[in-house]
């Protein structure tokens, strides 16, 4: 049978493959396009909202100062206005641990103090993840439990944040063909001594014990595959081009570019389909200062502002402003890489949604989130408008009265973004319906 695996076993090549029509799904082949991928990207702890917003509706609004970088790509992109969560889900700082989930009741900050629910990222995992080699990439500069991602369960998906073993795990490090020869070491004995245990027990307990061989049998086929797909090929770029060793603090720049170029590079040659990406904890100031912005903390300068009018803060508020451009600059360098890669007839932007946002308005304000979506065009997606929703509150939180009442929620958005792969997410979280301001026809 012709399939990924045994195409790159018999073929020997080079380099990781992109999506090929030819090694395609069945569904994708039948649907004859590269396929869907999903991209959410949460810079959390507020923005400077005097600055984020466009002010203008509609297919004919001007960029704000924030979000000029992504000019270049304003036809690829939709601004949300009134997007929040029910009932004000994500106050204080438990915005990350909602953000993906919509969980009302979830009230934990950083760390893993009570079960959530799943978020949407493992959500779709669960349904299309196997289809490559990794289900889903979980990453965060602070990594572990500082994550967006939520198991079945509400347990946090643990964020890598190690470049160096990032690309290691997407390319085939030495280290890493080291431990799936010891892993497989492993199994060989473990499957052995099972299959002798086998023999040894009753018919009716021998019906249970399949059920462990078969998991056996499932790991054994995962890691022979991860070494054929490594050992198949060189490196598609010296480890030793990139700053692998980059600080996610002292050196945020250069990590940060890396994280998404590595990303890019996944998603081109569909290691995995779907992404969640954190820029750091809500709250707390893993970046510490900013060397660039007068030594100054983003959190600090996000408390100081209290709803005043920019010229009462000018220094806070230009903080502020200065880091929500800093990563926009990551974010526009991120979506232009993806639109200049060719896939098919169209581009790898074309195929991929990607979520970018935080879960605060003005600190520990949940309401009129600063979120936009780009890409996914050829899933169905429209773009080009800054759209808003709800009784749409202002920038100081305020209900604009002449906007009507019908409520659209962050879970809303995620569950569209779902079941544009196909993944149905009918009352995933608080969601009621799909936007249809964002579908075609």
């Amino acid at each position: 049978m012709l399939n990924r695996r045994n195409f790159l076993k018999a073929a020997g090549v080079c380099l990781p493959l992109p999506w090929l029509e030819t090694l395609a799904t069945a569904a994708e082949a039948k649907a004859g396009s590269s396929p869907g991928r999903a991209v959410f990207f949460m810079v959390p702890s507020g923005v400077n909202m005097w600055r984020w917003h466009p002010k203008e509706f509609g297919p004919s609004y001007q960029l704000s100062s924030t979000l000029q970088a992504l000019a270049p790509l304003r036809k690829e992109l939709t601004i949300f206005s009134g997007l929040e969560h029910a009932k004000g889900a994500g106050g204080g700082h438990y915005e990350v641990g909602v953000w993906l989930t919509g969980n009302e009741k979830y009230k934990s900050k950083d760390g893993p103090v009570e079960p959530n629910t799943i978020s949407i990222d493992q959500h779709i995992a669960r349904s299309i993840g196997h289809r490559t080699r990794i289900p889903s990439l979980v990453l965060s500069a602070p990594g572990g439990s500082v994550t967006t991602s939520f198991a079945a369960a509400g347990a946090p998906v643990s964020a890598e944040n190690n470049l160096r073993r990032l690309f290691g795990e997407l390319f085939g490090s030495p280290d890493v063909m080291a431990r799936l020869q010891n892993r497989s070491s492993v199994l060989d004995i473990v499957g052995e001594q099972a299959r002798g245990l086998s023999k040894q027990l009753s018919r009716s307990d021998r019906n249970r014990f399949d059920d462990y061989l078969q998991s056996v049998r499932d790991v054994e086929s995962r890691l022979q595959g991860d070494r054929e797909y490594f050992a198949s090929r060189p490196l598609p770029i010296s480890a030793n081009e990139l700053p692998l060793d980059s600080d996610p603090q002292a050196q945020r720049q250069e990590y940060f570019r890396t994280m998404l170029d590595l990303v890019a590079l996944a998603l081109r040659n569909d290691q995995t389909r779907i992404v969640s990406i954190l820029a750091c904890g809500s709250g707390h100031e893993f970046f510490g200062q900013w060397p660039e912005f007068a030594n100054d903390t983003h959190h600090r300068a996000s408390h100081a502002t209290n709803y005043d009018p920019e010229e009462q803060r000018p220094r806070d508020y230009a903080l502020l402003e200065n880091v929500d451009k800093w990563f926009v600059a990551h974010l526009a360098r991120f979506l232009q890489t993806l639109n200049d890669t060719r896939e098919g007839d169209s581009t790898l932007l074309a195929n991929t949604m990607v979520l970018y946002g935080g879960g605060m308005s003005w600190t520990h304000n949940p309401s009129n989130l600063p979120m936009l979506l780009a890409g996914g065009s050829r899933l169905g997606l429209k773009h080009g408008s800054h759209l808003r929703f709800n009784p749409h509150k202002n920038l100081k939180g305020q209900l604009d009265k002449g906007v009507k009442p019908d409520e659209t929620t962050v879970c809303d958005v995620l569950r569209t973004m779902s079941e544009r792969l196909g993944v149905p997410a009918e009352r995933f979280g608080d969601s009621r319906r799909v936007v249809r301001d964002l579908l075609v026809g």
